[in-house]
């Protein structure tokens, strides 16, 4: 048993309505050195088969699911478009080249098939820009020169014509800072860049109603390049700090599961996540944070892990996580491709951590509210006002695969208890298909979630509960709970 303390007279921090976001990558080729296969060739955005009514449904879930394409490949990705226009090759595999693969092409006409299906689904785009163009590789990963902004300012001047609908224009992807990858332009020339883009944007949204906003730097976090970064760009330039997040170590690492079953090595990326808030707050308040790729292991996931049960620990806690610290909107690698895609691959079935978000999606409001939970570092406890009603959602997290814990939520306002009257609260408890933590498949409420041979979606269906009885987290399952009449003078 165990008492939890939900603060709800203020907001700690908001999320953007839409936080939830996944990315489509660009990678166009079987990764097949491994069995199961590191990779499918076909999850690339410039293959990937948008007429699929598993992949169709699975965004429209969400209504107003954010998407962000890009990835390793973006800063090789011309723009079959203005002077660029006729030349329009494929990515080949080159070993001398960045990556060992040649420079690729995105065609107008897969364009406006990912805009239509964009449109259909109602994502939210964040688009990834070639910011390598140009440069000439110099030597190690340095690379030098102006960015040649002409492809990309065709590319835009095509999207507007069009009338597609681009929420935010990010600059390039993990080329700058202390880890870069693959690549290394310095911080003055990427700033210098980055307001040659904003004066390009302005001056082609002029007379629009929905100017883009620009995203940078899609790098590691290192919090003194952070800060000279914004110093560099200043005011006006950059709308969203974006950094990448592998926290969990190799894909390939037989003990990685460790590292999701062990809450101190889960909570050290608060610190980042923290230095961040501060670097927006006290730097750079015109900008706002973004986790804008996190994959939780590296190198394309981690079989058996990625795609199961077990990486909702990861998962659904560091999205939690990082709105306690003000960020914005999270970006999960990747919707489809690797063993992290939130679709498994191939068959595009939703896999445990689908469904983990999308209750995330559904239930948990942009207010975030704060929590004392002094019951056991196994159990992660948060809190959020619901989304479009009235009251808290809790989510609870039970790490342990020994202890049940059983809960009673308090209200810190004027000490109050739940209301008296006899209402009902709702819960969705997930957990691992036969108790195995690295099942793919998940219950909910002790039913199987699965989606019909047309890609349908099952309802997610809550067990209604009197509000005032305790709670019961089960052993390794998450648990989010819907307390309609929660006083919360914060959630109003």
């Amino acid at each position: 048993m165990g008492n939890i303390v939900v603060d709800g007279t203020t907001r700690i921090t908001e999320t953007d309505e839409n936080y939830i976001c996944m990315t489509i990558d660009y990678w166009p080729f079987n990764e097949c050195s491994t069995i199961p296969c590191l990779w499918d060739g076909n999850a690339s955005a410039l293959n990937l088969n948008l007429s699929l009514p598993t992949l169709t449904k699975a965004v429209q879930a969400f209504k107003t699911l954010r998407i962000r394409v890009g990835g390793s490949l973006q800063d090789k990705l011309i723009y079959d478009v203005g002077s660029f226009k006729g030349n329009c090759p494929q990515f080949v595999r080159n070993s001398t080249a960045m990556f060992h693969i040649s420079e690729g092409c995105l065609s107008m006409e897969r364009w406006d098939d990912l805009n239509q299906f964009f449109n259909k689904t109602g994502a939210i785009v964040t688009f990834g820009l070639n910011a390598l163009l140009g440069r000439q590789h110099t030597s190690g990963l340095r690379w030098e020169g102006e960015w040649n902004y002409t492809n990309a300012e065709a590319f835009i001047q095509y999207t507007i014509e069009k009338n597609y609908r681009i929420n935010s224009w990010e600059f390039g992807n993990e080329m700058v800072g202390h880890n870069s990858i693959g690549v290394n332009i310095t911080s003055a020339q990427y700033a210098k860049d980055l307001i040659k883009l904003r004066e390009i944007i302005d001056r082609l949204y002029n007379n629009s109603q929905q100017k883009p906003l620009i995203a940078a730097p899609s790098a590691f976090f290192d919090a003194s390049w952070y800060k000279d970064f914004v110093y560099g760009t200043g005011p006006g330039i950059v709308d969203i700090l974006t950094h990448h997040i592998y926290n969990m170590g190799a894909g390939y690492d037989p003990k990685v599961i460790d590292n999701f079953l062990d809450p101190n090595y889960l909570s050290k990326e608060s610190r980042d996540f923290q230095q961040l808030k501060n670097i927006v707050e006290n730097n750079a308040p015109w900008s706002v944070a973004w986790v804008g790729e996190a994959g939780g292991t590296f190198h394309g996931g981690s079989p058996y892990i990625s795609n199961t049960f077990v990486d909702g620990f990861w998962y659904i806690d560091q999205l939690a996580m990082a709105a306690l610290y003000n960020t914005k909107v999270y970006c999960r690698q990747t919707l489809v491709g690797g063993f992290y895609g939130i679709l498994l691959p191939y068959i595009l079935a939703p896999s445990p951590d689908y469904y983990g978000a999308l209750l995330f999606h559904r239930l948990m409001g942009s207010g975030v509210l704060k929590v004392d939970n002094n019951v056991s570092s196994y159990l992660r406890t948060y809190a959020h006002c619901t989304k479009e009603r009235s009251g808290v959602t809790m989510l609870f997290i039970n790490l342990s695969n020994q202890t049940e814990f059983t809960i009673d939520i308090k209200n810190n306002t004027m000490n109050m208890g739940l209301p008296n009257k006899p209402s009902q609260r709702e819960e969705y408890h997930l957990t691992p298909n036969n108790g195995l933590v690295r099942s793919s498949t998940v219950l909910l409420n002790g039913n199987l979630l699965k989606t019909t041979e047309d890609g349908d979606l099952p309802d997610l269906t809550p067990i209604y509960r009197d509000s005032n009885s305790s709670i019961t987290v089960a052993t390794w399952s998450i648990v989010f709970v819907v307390i309609p009449d929660f006083e919360a003078p914060a959630c109003k």
